[in-house]
């Protein structure tokens, strides 16, 4: 299964969303470093990367909701403990600036892409235990503090934590006779991200040590 696509970027990645046309699927992508961040396209098709440009100084409150080919629509969020929507903004892409501010509005949050996620286990919930006892008979792994598992039609997707001198976060992918297809680590320590792994269109997306975006051939 090698990688179709890679790319390393500056800054850690903080968001990764899907926004375009189900027949033009793209990821937007969010960096941010030292009090800044930056706004990136990669075309899932062409396997282009485009840079759109330096957030405005307001990112921390915007939640990116859904774009266009010229426009990108966020929620903004008010500055307190329990955020509510203080507003609804609309940027062009090019140029990178704002358009519109509006008062707050229903915004339709169905995808229309036909992505999928992982469900998530934590290490307290009792079904954890049976991942916790399978992992050790087939793979003599003794896994810890959650699981993130998708079952495909042909292929079975782990997301598992094993401590070994730090905690290392490993992605697994076999196929239904648990036969291992992928292992790859993509995250230890401080690296170790919220994200894990998301399917789109057979594609497995997914981030490596917060700073490299990996996406591999259709499963």
């Amino acid at each position: 299964m090698p990688a179709f696509f890679e790319h390393s970027f500056t800054e850690p990645i903080w968001s990764i969303r899907f926004w375009g046309k189900p027949e033009k699927p793209q990821l937007w992508v969010e960096t941010r470093g030292s009090n800044e961040a930056f706004w990136h396209s990669v075309d899932l098709l062409t396997k282009e990367l485009t840079f759109l440009g330096k957030a405005p100084s307001d990112y921390a409150q915007l939640n990116f909701v859904q774009g266009s080919e010229k426009e990108a629509i966020f929620i903004k969020l008010q500055q307190s403990k329990n955020p509510g929507i203080e507003s609804i903004q609309t940027y062009s892409l090019e140029p990178l600036q704002l358009l519109k501010e509006e008062k707050p509005r229903l915004i339709n949050p169905e995808s229309i892409f036909s992505f999928q996620v992982p469900q998530h286990y934590e290490e307290s919930q009792d079904y954890f235990k049976d991942f916790k006892s399978f992992f050790l008979q087939q793979f003599n792994e003794k896994i810890a503090k959650g699981i993130d598992y998708l079952e495909g039609e042909d292929k079975l997707l782990f997301s598992y934590y094993l401590y070994d001198n730090g905690w290392k976060n490993y992605l697994r992918v076999c196929n239904l006779a648990f036969e291992t297809i992928l292992l790859e680590q993509i995250a230890e320590g401080e690296t170790i991200g919220y994200q894990t792994f998301t399917l789109l269109n057979g594609q497995l997306i997914f981030v490596k040590d917060k700073l490299k975006l990996k996406i591999y051939e259709k499963l």
